[in-house]
């Protein structure tokens, strides 16, 4: 199996699916196979990616909770070498499914374990929370990649992720690295924008 880096922000709206989608599209193009797990709810990268709602009756849900292996859920894209496990509507009650389960942190990476061997990059489309869903990613990755925004209480969140980050890798996951902070909304000409910059690299 190819690397598998999770893309993670518990704050919403920061640009997560979208350096997703961008990341593995560039990805795609420099010949490299991609698969994208969309495991937010929302759905977003895989409507992004047009994948219809009609054809996610096996999606990301199914896998995490062992009913579908990920070869069943994987769906092609129009983006040679791109493939996507799409999110279904299902997936918004997991967190409260996996409760009750044994080992339950380690759902996605047991299912990933059984397939996804094809692929070169594994990228996780993390919901904007860092509830079961997103440990499940963080446990099953390689390295977690944040895309954070330019703005006020970035630094804040970042230090609560971070935590979370390094309490999954000393539980569960001592492999799980970051593999960066990717600033998201930056403009040059903002001076807020470039002291978060500042603070965020130093940090």
């Amino acid at each position: 199996m190819g690397k598998i880096i999770s893309v993670a922000n518990q704050k919403g709206g920061v640009g997560k699916t979208t350096t997703t989608v961008n990341l593995a599209t560039a990805l795609a193009a420099a010949r490299k196979n991609v698969l994208i797990i969309d495991l937010d709810p929302q759905g977003n990268a895989s409507t992004g990616l047009g994948i219809p709602r009609q054809d996610r009756e096996c999606n990301s849900y199914h896998v995490l909770i062992r009913e579908a292996k990920v070869m069943e859920a994987i769906r092609k894209t129009e983006i040679p070498g791109l493939d996507i496990v799409p999110s279904g509507i299902d997936l918004s009650g997991a967190e409260i499914e996996l409760v009750g389960l044994e080992r339950r942190e380690y759902c996605l990476k047991a299912t990933l374990e059984d397939g996804a061997y094809d692929y070169d990059y594994v990228l996780i489309d993390c919901p904007p929370a860092l509830g079961l869903l997103t440990v499940n990613a963080l446990v099953a990755a390689h390295a977690v990649l944040v895309p954070l925004q330019c703005e006020f209480f970035a630094l804040e969140g970042m230090s609560q992720l971070v935590k979370t980050i390094e309490r999954v890798k000393s539980a569960f996951n001592p492999e799980l690295d970051i593999q960066g902070i990717v600033l998201t909304m930056h403009d040059s000409r903002n001076n807020l924008s470039q002291m978060v910059a500042n603070d965020v690299r130093d940090f």
